[in-house]
């Protein structure tokens, strides 16, 4: 089983324009983002205490799913790789309005899509807004599909805890 380390560093590859996390000499985890998407280029940033935390935080809230022990460390990498995410508009108008409910960083919600409901993780929140890492494809209102392991910044208003018995099908 992977398990963090003080030898895992962020970087970022300017050939593959991609974030990257070099786990070691034979593995390295390519996240979805791009210079554009980032807010920092780290160099060599080596993998904090803080990060080893949400890491299990983030393997933890996965658990519930029907997800092979990949998929989940797939995603938790995808949501640790967050951190290095600028600050984006809201995308709500993709999705409807639902009953308002606390939820916090590193909580499972559910989101209404145009093909029916999809779980997401919690990978950042603050008073009007939480971001999303969608574990599964999505399509919205407009049309559009907005792709697994994307972050979407959305209103509160537009997510809900998610109800476990309805949903383990669906995210798997």
């Amino acid at each position: 089983m992977l398990t963090p380390s003080e030898r895992w560093s962020w970087t970022y590859c300017q050939q593959r324009d991609r974030l990257l996390l070099d786990i070691s000499e034979q593995a390295q985890f390519c996240s979805n983002l791009t210079c554009r998407q980032l807010a920092v280029l780290p160099e060599q940033q080596r993998f904090a205490i803080v990060e080893a935390e949400l890491f299990w935080h983030y393997m933890d809230s996965l658990q519930p799913l029907a997800l092979s022990h990949a998929q989940t460390l797939e995603l938790c990498l995808h949501a640790l790789s967050c951190q290095y995410l600028q600050l984006q508009a809201h995308k709500s108008w993709y999705f409807p309005e639902q009953v308002t409910a606390r939820v916090k960083h590193g909580d499972l919600v559910s989101i209404v899509g145009a093909d029916g409901r999809v779980a997401a993780l919690v990978v950042a929140e603050d008073a009007d807004c939480v971001s999303c890492l969608m574990l599964d494809d999505v399509q919205t209102l407009a049309g559009k599909t907005i792709k697994r392991a994307t972050v979407v910044r959305l209103l509160r208003n537009r997510v809900s805890p998610l109800n476990q018995p309805t949903m383990l099908a669906r995210s798997a």
